[in-house]
């Protein structure tokens, strides 16, 4: 048996090796993908509102507002936000990766802090940007957020 398992590994070998020599590698660097795959944002700074989705759509929770710091493919941002009703408010800080992000929320006035994790999306034609992250607290409940940079 494995002498039959290692004839095969190097028959799939052999057949393979035409399709790496068509096929260079070296464009597909992860760093390449990355850099072209998200257009280079400049410093500045964001707004927008974040929301739970129900069954009847989008259920407007609050507002938040910051700055962010961008370097190719990576960055970091800084921010506020503030519930409707006055209930809660508090500062976030974070960082990007591509389209990746993640961070932590802290809450004015209480020991309580959360981490977070999404993606986003942005687009240029009009400087807007859609997002959507899981909030890792006692109860794990995800926030949709739009906005403007």
């Amino acid at each position: 048996m494995k002498k039959i398992l290692i004839a095969l590994g190097i028959c799939i070998a052999l057949a393979v090796m035409p399709m790496t020599t068509a096929a260079p590698l070296s464009n597909l660097r992860p760093m390449n993908i990355i850099h072209h795959a998200r257009p280079a944002l400049t410093n500045g700074t964001f707004t927008g509102v974040f929301a739970m989705k129900n069954e009847s759509g989008y259920n407007p929770l609050g507002e938040f507002s910051g700055t962010y710091e961008s370097w190719e493919w990576t960055g970091t941002f800084v921010g506020t936000w503030t519930m409707y009703n006055g209930s809660a408010s508090g500062t976030m800080t974070g960082w990007n990766w591509g389209y990746f992000f993640y961070g932590m929320l802290n809450t004015t006035g209480s020991e309580e802090s959360n981490w977070f994790i999404g993606l986003y999306r942005v687009n240029t034609t009009d400087n807007t940007f859609e997002a959507g992250a899981i909030i890792l607290a006692e109860e794990h409940y995800i926030l949709y957020m739009m906005g403007s940079i």
